[in-house]
């Protein structure tokens, strides 16, 4: 039998190689551990795309298909390794993953090891219930052998290399491994993009977020090493496209300043985007800055257009930090993804309507901007998920300054605030129909 394996779940984008797998080969690769990607996300989403989205994030509309996708791709390609690792990126991984480990376990001796951030998550549990996360499940039901958690690209080499491997975190991320990605050709992806890791950790510590019950400190790469991963990538692949997996490209704005310094110094034909925040006390130079450095896109984790319900949600930033930043990006030609929560439990009505607004002031970049709307949700590990609200956490509802705040009203919100984007001529996510779909599917189960 063959070594290791290394396997991406469905269902995540698939437009791009599957991030975690190529970095972990390459953190193996470092303690000349050798092993194979299997990007298993990218050909099942190809296969399936709408069908296989729905399933692999709501459970239902299953196909048979599936099945015989799983056991043929397992016969081909992964019956002969002695591991199996599996990259459960997020909780939309977790139906996939077990359909495939309950088709798999019983054919193969192979060692089964999962990891990622989809281990430790698991919805629609009433409030103050005892979850029952992924992996105690998978463990629980003996579909997996090992779970590795934390800094997947110490703890597994140091798995294989039989010392004990599970542990909080490390201090100094400066000279972590470059991803490999021999065991794929770009060509095979509508995007030959390449995910750099920055940072890890957040400077902020969101109310809706979860970043920081996992990464309980804040660190960050210096900007030469960034930059200098970032050409080593372009020189080995001829890879032009780059996005960071960052919470935040900017947490550490020296480190920023320095990376942003020594690519517009290069001048090479690179591209970047990656989750920014709007900070008071961006220059115009820090600016210009980045827009040399190649910077193509912002994603920006704006979420309301009130101030005061950024500020509940520990955000943090001023509405003059929010439109002076749109003006200077848009000013620049560098494109912005808003990112937007509706539905928050101490939103009102006249605060709803400041999002709304931002869309309308906002209207001068539309060609820029696309907007991407989640109703407001709780997550597990997160100071959310300790307000004072009721019924499950799919369904929580909320009493508020105005009354009681559930899913059909943040349903209303969502619908609108989309509504409003397209009208005004902004873009809007891409998988908007899919996420209606399922919306509707939930809104129906709740509400008849």
């Amino acid at each position: 039998m063959s070594g290791i394996a290394l396997i991406s779940t469905p269902s995540q984008d698939y437009y791009f190689p599957a991030p975690s797998i190529f970095f972990l080969k390459g953190a193996l690769e470092k303690h000349n551990i050798s092993s194979t990607c299997f990007d298993l996300n990218h050909k099942f989403m190809s296969k399936f795309k709408e069908d296989g989205l729905l399933w692999c994030q709501t459970g239902k509309e299953f196909k048979p298909e599936f099945d015989e996708f799983i056991l043929e791709y397992y016969n081909t390609h992964l019956k002969n390794f002695k591991n199996l690792c599996l990259s459960v990126f997020t909780y939309n991984s977790q139906n996939f993953t077990r359909r495939f480990l309950e088709l798999i376990r019983p054919l193969t001796s192979a060692k089964i090891i999962i990891g990622g951030a989809g281990i430790e998550s698991q919805s629609g549990v009433a409030k103050n219930f005892d979850n029952v996360f992924f992996d105690k499940e998978m463990l629980d039901k003996n579909l997996v052998d090992v779970v590795i958690k934390n800094e997947g690209d110490i703890s597994l080499p140091n798995y294989f290399k039989n010392i004990p491997y599970n542990f909080n975190q490390l201090d100094d991320i400066s000279d972590i491994a470059y991803s490999n990605f021999d065991d794929i050709s770009f060509d095979d992806y509508v995007s030959k993009t390449v995910f750099i890791n920055g940072s890890r950790g957040c400077v902020r510590r969101c109310t809706f977020c979860d970043i920081g019950h996992y990464w309980k400190k804040y660190r960050f790469r210096p900007g030469n090493k960034i930059a200098e991963e970032l050409i080593y990538h372009y020189e080995k692949y001829g890879v032009t496209n780059f996005a960071f997996s960052d919470s935040l490209v900017n947490g550490n704005m020296k480190e920023f300043r320095l990376f942003c310094s020594i690519l517009a110094k290069k001048n090479l034909p690179v591209e970047w985007e990656g989750q920014f925040i709007f900070r008071n006390g961006t220059t115009e130079k820090d600016w210009d800055n980045i827009q040399m450095s190649g910077c193509k896109r912002i994603w920006i984790g704006i979420e309301s257009g009130s101030e005061k319900i950024r500020n509940d949600m520990d955000k943090k930033f001023t509405n003059k930090a929010l439109y002076d930043s749109i003006e200077n990006a848009g000013k620049r030609n560098i494109k912005m993804n808003f990112l937007l929560l509706v539905g928050y439990p101490t939103e009102t009505l006249n605060e709803y309507e400041e999002t709304l607004e931002l869309l309308r002031k906002s209207k001068k970049y539309k060609n820029l901007i696309r907007v991407y709307v989640n109703p407001a949700m709780i997550l597990p590990n997160t100071p959310m998920e300790r307000m004072d609200w009721y019924d499950t956490m799919d369904n929580w509802k909320f009493i508020n300054d105005e009354g009681e705040i559930n899913f059909k009203e943040r349903y209303r919100r969502w619908f609108e605030t989309n509504k409003l984007a397209m009208d005004i001529g902004h873009k809007i996510k891409p998988d908007y129909n899919e996420q209606k779909t399922m919306l509707d599917m939930k809104l129906k189960e709740l509400y008849g």
